[in-house]
């Protein structure tokens, strides 16, 4: 699935509809946004059967500036809830049953107005507590390198905007293709390129679409390049069942047992004396871990969940005059499952400067799928030049063939996995 955002400049013309026509064919979103249409409402509702799209809302521009559009096929439901002359608000629940929240935001075009778009952000934050997803022209960028080239934007301009991001708890989801999305020629014949058009998330949405990436395109109707989310690929559907690799968890230290486990299971396996006998030992000791970890340890997120669950049963007995044993004793394990839980997601973030016990855990697992996303290999390039996305052949094109060379010494390289083994010792 996914979702164009354009900022058209106007869609009075046939070139600027043709090319959007074209953007639907060729992309295929099942969620179009357009932005500055500068028409009546009717003029852009009345578009929809040329691009392609069963439904369509939108807002009239105010004279020749202005004015929203938004279309959307049958593949999901959308329902659009109170909106303005610089935003459309919507819910959207998807077939598998996910349900978020949708605003596409043109951003005040005058910089002195433009706290009004943060401040109508911000309320949309308070008013709803869904997976919230935010895309459109900004008008504005978060850091200066975003902004190349004359009229450099103010400190205070960047800050409102930033502010406004910190406050709503969103991050940028990034993007791939070129650094900006805007583009005019200024006095002098240099160009002016700026970062404007970009999607925000929350870390809800964010847990819910992992893999979403912002493609930043281009358009010759516009000075500004349309943008495209998409937040379902098609490799995912075919993705390899592939073993899971062992991790230690440092949360683990946290039990009372872990130590005498751990020293039982190292013990309990005969004494290495090969780099052969020592890969065994540590295979059977990360199984056995593995193993504890989830019955002696257990299942912290869910155990949590169940733990919750059964706190608000108890929670909701009409009959209850105070906090039970029972409620005392969940509550204090709710508690400690939680800080278990920060630490296992700070160690994913790989944040070392906040220290565990801080309630920090949902901006470690922001900064987890931000390091997840930033990670993910989604294409290749082959010896031809030519790109692959496919995952069976993104897995063949990365597995290195194994070579075992013999060198002088009589050592055998196996070069993927960095190990050296002596032909008289016992292979691994």
């Amino acid at each position: 699935m996914s979702l164009l955002s354009w900022n058209c400049r106007g869609l009075g013309n046939a070139a600027t509809v043709k090319e959007l026509r074209d953007m639907a064919k060729n992309y295929a979103p099942t969620v179009l946004c357009v932005l500055e249409t500068q028409v009546h409402k009717a003029r852009v509702e009345g578009l929809k059967s040329t691009l392609g799209y069963a439904n369509a809302f939108a807002i009239s521009s105010s004279g020749r500036s202005s004015g929203l559009g938004l279309f959307w096929n049958n593949e999901i439901k959308l329902e659009i809830l109170p909106n303005s002359q610089y935003h459309i608000d919507a819910i959207v629940t998807e077939a598998s049953g996910n349900k978020w929240r949708l605003t596409s935001v043109y951003g005040e075009a005058q910089t002195s107005e433009r706290f009004k778009t943060w401040n109508m952000l911000k309320f949309i934050k308070s008013s709803s507590a869904l997976p919230w997803l935010c895309i459109g022209d900004f008008n504005e960028v978060q850091h200066r390198s975003e902004h190349v080239g004359v009229q450099e934007r103010s400190h205070a301009q960047i800050a409102g905007f930033r502010e406004m991001v910190d406050v709503c708890s969103l991050f940028d989801l990034g993007f791939t293709g070129r650094s900006w999305t805007f583009k005019k020629r200024v006095a002098g014949g240099s160009f002016c390129r700026v970062r404007l058009d970009r999607a925000l998330a929350s870390p809800d949405w964010s847990a819910i679409y992992p893999d979403a990436i912002v493609e930043n395109q281009r358009a010759a109707a516009s000075d500004h390049g349309p943008i495209l989310l998409r937040w379902h690929q098609d490799s995912c559907r075919h993705k390899r069942a592939r073993k899971k690799l062992f991790r230690n968890e440092v949360m683990w230290e946290t039990h009372e047992e872990f130590a005498s486990s751990m020293a039982h299971m190292w013990q309990q396996q005969e004494k290495a004396t090969t780099l052969h006998g020592l890969h065994d030992k540590l295979v059977t000791v990360a199984k056995g871990l593995t193993g504890w970890g989830r019955t002696i340890f257990g299942h912290v997120s869910l155990e949590l969940k169940k733990l919750k669950e059964e706190l608000e049963k108890l929670q909701a007995e009409p009959s209850q005059l105070g906090p039970s044993h029972a409620e005392i004793k969940i509550t204090d394990r709710i508690v400690e499952l939680n800080h278990h839980e920060e630490i296992m997601w700070q160690q994913r973030s790989r944040i070392r400067w906040l220290s565990a016990g801080d309630n920090n855990t949902r901006f470690f697992h922001l900064r987890a799928s931000q390091r997840r996303r930033k990670n993910k290999i989604t294409k290749l390039r082959k010896p031809d030049g030519q790109f692959m996305v496919d995952v069976r052949e993104l897995s063949n094109l990365a597995r290195p063939s194994i070579k075992i060379c013999i060198d002088q010494r009589g050592w055998q390289i196996w070069p993927r996995f960095l190990i050296l083994c002596h032909p008289k010792s016992q292979r691994i």
